[in-house]
């Protein structure tokens, strides 16, 4: 099932020194690689305002959902996970009414 996720650093981030900072935002590359190759990861954007991100994802289980937290990122961000539904399955839905 597909999941948007729209992510946004929380304060306690930018608290952090550049440095730490840096250093979490360059771990982040082989997580998105990875998830990327599983297929589970479809799309990855930055919010206009550099202060978060969006992305899509394509999980098979709930272990999946579970395991996204594995981000480097995730404890310094507000995260909010949305299932998405296919156009074509809310028509048939709507269509056996």
């Amino acid at each position: 099932m597909k999941f948007m996720g729209i992510f946004r650093f929380k304060d306690s981030f930018y608290a952090l020194p550049p440095e730490r900072q840096g250093e979490i935002m360059d771990s982040l590359g082989p997580y998105i690689e990875k998830w990327t190759k599983e297929g589970k990861l479809k799309e990855t954007y930055f919010l206009g305002n550099m202060k978060g991100a969006m992305a899509i994802y394509d999980f098979n289980s709930p272990e999946d959902l579970v395991r996204a937290a594995e981000s480097p990122t995730f404890p310094y961000l507000d995260v909010e996970l949305t299932p998405l539904v296919e156009m074509d399955v809310v028509r048939k839905v709507q269509a056996k009414k």
